[in-house]
């Protein structure tokens, strides 16, 4: 059983997959290099040409590329998690980055402990680049400082972070449904796995590089004005009966 399956999801980035899958490569490169077994796997949902081109050699490189058709993100990484028995899953987009440490330091803070099953790595820093230039310092949920209260108005983690396998077997992503109102479900996704008792940490000294680029399914969503699904954490009556434990 592998240590850590680092996944990569595509659809139409075209030439910039292959970049993300550079990143990727390197990623598992450092990871290796410190011991760990992984598994590279890219997934492509729907596929244009240009996107599968960009993984004609993906096997030479040790990848395994396997293709669906669900023009859904939280679907296809459904289906990525079924394709791995690795103890921990990577996921990453197919027009983004990691820095080559983010594997290894993740793996270590995650896994080395003795909560290894219940704890998910996110970055300390989002580098957003194209249409959308900023830096994002994620939150650590063990911080004194965060208050969890934030999770009501906002997601303040994201998808591409490292998460033992069971917490993806678990709490599988809900499907889009941008027609009926709902839409973000990473964030639906954090919300789950917090009150399922899941600690998101942050990794100390690594980056996710994101493309922020028009049409986006993020983007789509902002337009549209639709909400995550509904969760006990979005319920006032969740945080009175809190307030009332404490």
């Amino acid at each position: 059983m592998a240590d850590v399956a680092a996944i990569l999801t595509a659809h139409a980035e075209g030439v910039m997959a292959g970049l993300s899958f550079r990143s990727l490569l390197d990623a598992v490169a450092v990871a290796r290099a410190e011991g760990l077994e992984v598994e590279a796997l890219v997934v492509l949902d729907n596929p244009t040409d240009a996107t599968r081109a960009a993984f004609a050699e993906a096997d030479q490189h040790g990848a395994t590329v396997a293709e669906v058709s669900y023009a859904d993100q939280g679907k296809v990484r459904n289906a990525a998690v079924g394709l791995t028995s690795a103890q921990h899953v990577a996921f990453l987009d197919g027009d983004d980055l990691w820095s080559e440490n983010w594997l290894a330091d993740a793996h270590r803070l995650c896994a080395g402990g003795d909560d290894r099953d219940r704890v998910i790595g996110h970055p300390e820093l989002n580098w957003f680049f194209e249409n959308q230039q900023n830096l994002y310092f994620l939150p650590d949920q063990t911080d004194p400082a965060f208050d969890p209260a934030l999770l009501r108005i906002a997601n303040p983690w994201d998808a591409l972070c490292l998460a033992p396998r069971s917490a993806y077997v678990d709490h599988p992503f809900a499907p889009r449904a941008v027609a009926d109102g709902y839409a973000y479900e990473d964030w639906h996704w954090m919300l789950e796995t917090f009150l399922a008792g899941y600690v998101h940490r942050v990794v100390p000294e690594t980056i996710h590089f994101k493309r922020r680029r028009e049409g986006s399914q993020y983007v789509q969503a902002r337009a549209r004005n639709v909400l995550t699904r509904p969760s006990e954490l979005l319920d006032y009556a969740w945080w009175r009966e809190r307030d009332a434990r404490m």
